[in-house]
């Protein structure tokens, strides 16, 4: 006999509601769509193929233990049990601690923990116990400067808003692709793009800017203006400084809420449209029109995501674009970009900055750190000088997904203890001392957590672990909880000696800033409980978190950090660049999602089965390539091999490819390393130039590259 569960997809941020059908074992059989929650959202073919990953044979069922050393490519592993390895962990890990210091204990935080709420919320107070600064992660090749720029522009990294797509008439929509990657630090409903139609449909505007124009592009929603990669915030300088020129700015809201706003002016003043043209590609008639509809439209929001963030001036781009929502009286306003409510409504204001000294170098960290992360282009650096001596990945895997694999890879091999918390033995937990085996979200309770005060329609959702753990599993709170335990310091377990169920309490503790229960919740129509929209000016007295109540139109720590500086200069290199330069992008496909995917053999066929260097028809002609040449792709760290795909999709000067492949030396995944594909990331940038100052956010976007063509052998 079958029943019916309701849960939330946890892959991308709008946390799709499904409905789970459970058999008389208790197994989930099937996944559907929750049609009836209130959300309106729908899942999509990745989450209603999650059983795929669920289920997999090579999902880790036991902890284990690796019997030969690192250096050895492919890893040697035994089963054991929880308390022997965690006793060798623990003690292993204190042994640092105690010879070189707590930050001589690093941590990873995977992209997948963000959709764990009590692992995300176990994470901090871990590194807290255990004293290091030294914490790496997924967000510094995804979204950290947007972050780090909400602290220094309104005092707070939670303070970040989201455009109000329900009630906006215009849209300019930069390096995003919703129809793809759905909304970055906006979770709002998936519904096939039918909010930015219904934006067309009451007369609204819809503009692209994007090197590339993606599936979200189209007549009915909107078209592309082709930019030139890394090129956005000379673009948005240029849209700022003509929409000053046209009048535009509300001066009693700038006065009212704002300060510093005349030397925001004058960074615009540096790159009118005329200037930049040649550089951005984007012709000056162009922003002026885009200009003048802002002005005219009677709202409008500028949004900005991960493929701005990911290039060389992130926050910077970021900055000018939340500048041109405050200057035009958008930002906090009905239809301009909101900051709804949450299950946590606080805003923990940044003091400030931290300086975290090295053997490498000095980098800097919000204070308090918050989500603030080092930059992971320096990881090998570190492991290499003797900092880092040990490291703990949750549900990360950082040789395909962050620069420099082969570097990165033997700094692990000199590392002293290597811990791996995932659902796979992947291509980084292929080196681990230890890896130890995760729940899914299938096997997990959990809520909504990341998305709150990032959606449009704010909401709480519970659910329950749908499935009971397979093998020995365990939630990642237990597993870190555990280490602490065996290290001697700080644990749930010091108040709690007998508890299991560590991801329930810590639930339990978030669900009670509202008052609520995981019973309360579990009694509603989904498990659901819609949250009262908020007045969207109340962002000016709930968010702006700095001393004086104002909004930092042009943070010191900007020029302090040299990012001013930095802009000019790059500037000047691109003005330098010859016109046939290609800029390698990242691209997302409808058949793959960062690392989730790469295992699941219905998305591994066909073109699908690869991920080809896509590029347009004019560079093709160009560089006599066509469909299925063999192609060498070179930048400055070293080069790879992979497929040529002419995409007329592309932009001029643009080359582009998917990330998350690489998996040739990924043992512990047999489809994945049967079709391993290209690890672009491989080639791109490392060291102390390939992160922005100040966020720490990896340059892996707008990459210069040279395509050598490869000769078949007769």
């Amino acid at each position: 006999m079958h029943h019916e569960k309701h849960s939330f997809c946890r892959i991308c941020e709008p946390f799709c509601p499904v409905v789970a059908s459970v058999d008389g074992a208790g197994k989930v059989v099937s996944l559907r769509p929750d049609e009836s929650h209130p959300s309106g959202g729908t899942a999509c073919h990745k989450g209603l193929s999650f059983l795929d990953v669920h289920n997999d044979p090579d999902r880790l069922d036991h902890p284990l233990r690796r019997t030969n050393g690192r250096e050895q490519p492919r890893g040697l592993f035994v089963e054991t049990d929880w308390n022997p390895a965690l006793a060798d962990i623990g003690a292993r890990l204190a042994a640092i601690r105690d010879a070189h210091g707590p930050n001589a204990i690093a941590g990873y935080l995977g992209n997948p923990i963000a959709f764990d709420a009590p692992a995300y919320a176990a994470y901090l107070p871990f590194m807290e116990a255990v004293g290091s600064r030294m914490r790496f992660g997924a967000n510094t090749q995804d979204m950290v400067n947007k972050l780090t720029g909400a602290g220094h522009i309104y005092g707070s990294t939670r303070s970040a808003l989201i455009p109000d797509l329900h009630n906006s008439d215009y849209l300019l929509c930069m390096g995003a692709n919703p129809k793809v990657s759905r909304w970055t630090m906006a979770s709002i409903p998936n519904d096939g793009l039918d909010i930015l139609r219904k934006l067309r449909a009451r007369g609204g505007t819809v503009r692209f800017i994007n090197p590339r124009r993606t599936e979200s592009s189209t007549e009915e929603i909107g078209p592309t203006h082709f930019i030139r990669p890394g090129t956005d915030v000379y673009f948005l300088a240029a849209l700022l400084n003509a929409i000053i020129a046209r009048g535009g700015v509300d001066r009693e809201r700038v006065a009212r809420f704002g300060k510093n706003a005349d030397a925001l002016f004058d960074f615009a003043a540096r790159y009118p449209a005329d200037r930049v043209a040649a550089v951005t590609g984007i012709p000056v008639a162009e922003v002026w029109l885009i200009a003048r509809e802002i002005c005219e439209a009677p709202s409008a929001a500028v949004y900005m995501s991960t493929g701005v963030s990911q290039s060389r001036q992130g926050m910077l781009a970021y900055w000018l674009s939340e500048m041109i929502n405050f200057v035009t009286g958008n930002l906090g306003r009905k239809g301009g970009t909101i900051k709804p409510n949450g299950l946590i409504d606080a805003f923990p204001p940044m003091v400030g900055s931290q300086q975290v000294s090295t053997s490498v170098g000095d980098f800097t960290l919000p204070d308090p750190i918050g989500p603030g992360l080092l930059p992971t282009t320096m990881l090998p650096d570190l492991i290499e000088a003797g900092d880092v001596r040990a490291l703990i990945l949750w549900s990360g895997n950082p040789l395909i997904s962050t620069g420099g694999e082969e570097r990165m890879r033997k700094a692990f091999e000199k590392l002293d203890l290597l811990i791996s918390i995932d659902i796979f033995r992947s291509a980084t937990a292929e080196l681990a001392d230890y890896v130890l085996p995760a729940t899914s979200w299938l096997e997990r309770k959990d809520i909504n957590l990341v998305g709150m005060g990032m959606q449009a329609i704010p909401y709480v959702q519970y659910t329950e672990a749908i499935e009971a753990p397979g093998g020995n599993r365990r939630d990642a709170p237990w597993i870190l909880a555990r280490i602490a335990q065996e290290m001697g310091i700080a644990s749930v377990f010091d108040e709690n000696p007998g508890i299991e169920d560590v991801s329930g309490a810590i639930i339990d503790q978030l669900l009670a800033n509202r008052g609520l229960t995981r019973a309360q919740l579990a009694s509603m129509p989904s498990q659901t409980l819609l949250l009262d929209p908020l007045d969207p000016e109340s962002f000016y007295t709930r968010c702006l978190r700095h001393p004086d109540g104002r909004i930092d139109c042009c943070p010191p720590a900007f020029a302090e950090a040299g990012l001013f500086e930095r802009c000019d200069r790059i500037f000047d290199e691109l003005a330098g660049e010859p016109d046939d330069m290609l800029k390698l992008v990242n691209i997302r496909t409808p058949y793959h999602h960062n690392g989730w995917m790469p295992n699941v053999a219905r998305f591994r066929r066909g073109r699908n089965a690869e991920n080809p260097l896509r590029i347009g028809p004019a560079d093709a002609d160009r560089l006599d390539l066509f469909d299925g040449d063999q192609v060498r792709i070179v930048t400055q760290e070293g080069g790879v091999d992979a497929e040529v795909l002419v995409d007329a999709s592309m932009g001029p000067g643009t080359a582009a490819m998917t990330h998350g492949f690489g998996n040739h030396r990924t043992y512990g995944m047999r489809v994945a390393q049967r079709r391993p594909g290209v690890n672009v990331n491989a080639v791109m940038p490392m060291g102390p130039e390939a992160f922005e100052p100040l966020s720490n956010m990896s340059w892996i976007s707008a990459v210069p590259i040279r395509i050598e063509k490869i000769d078949r052998p007769e």
